[in-house]
């Protein structure tokens, strides 16, 4: 069995960005409503890759869905709402102004630490990625081979859930967009 974890391809958004921490709310907004980006095509190891899945998931965010397309898989097996990226909080403030990377940094660490202001709490984005590592586990048992299109935050907790189940990978969590990692495991 076989489980092949990729990340989506570079967003079409700014993230060049000087925002307040509220307009940064707004800009993870326009990021979950974002396509991919034309200008970055997936590379041919990617390409190469799909066509070993049986079965390709996607979450419902535009991000993956059209890099599903990009990927030459116009029409995905399944979609769903339980497999988008984690969220991200945020705050109201209207001060400091700080590059959108940065508070993508910052506001991800307080999330470990327990702030979810507008988001889901970390121990629930946990169990969600437990049960998306789940669902990902029975796909590849009745599939053969699954393939899910997905998030950075995301993949990552379903990696670490896999590996403490018994799936194997050479690869780290896919972090770079068109990155994967090939999960495999016995089937006795």
């Amino acid at each position: 069995m076989q489980i092949i974890l990729m990340r989506h391809g570079r967003p079409a958004i700014d993230n060049q960005q000087w925002l307040s921490a509220r307009d940064f709310g707004t800009w993870v907004g326009h990021y979950d409503a974002a396509s991919i980006d034309p200008a970055s095509p997936p590379p041919p190891e990617a390409i190469r890759q799909v066509r070993q899945a049986a079965y390709v998931l996607c979450s419902p965010l535009p991000r993956s869905l059209t890099s599903a397309t990009a990927l030459g898989i116009p029409s995905p097996h399944g979609r769903d709402a339980a497999f988008r990226e984690l969220e991200m909080p945020h705050a109201d403030w209207r001060f400091p102004i700080l590059p959108v990377g940065l508070w993508s940094v910052l506001f991800r660490l307080a999330w470990a630490l327990g702030y979810h202001r507008h988001a889901e709490s970390f121990a629930a984005g946990r169990v969600r990625a437990a049960a998306c590592a789940k669902a990902l586990s029975q796909l590849a048992a009745a599939h053969g081979s699954v393939l899910f299109i997905g998030h950075g935050s995301l993949n990552w907790f379903i990696a670490r859930t896999l590996r403490r189940s018994g799936w194997h990978s050479p690869d780290h969590a896919p972090r770079r967009y068109w990155q994967y990692a090939v999960f495999s495991r016995s089937t006795i």
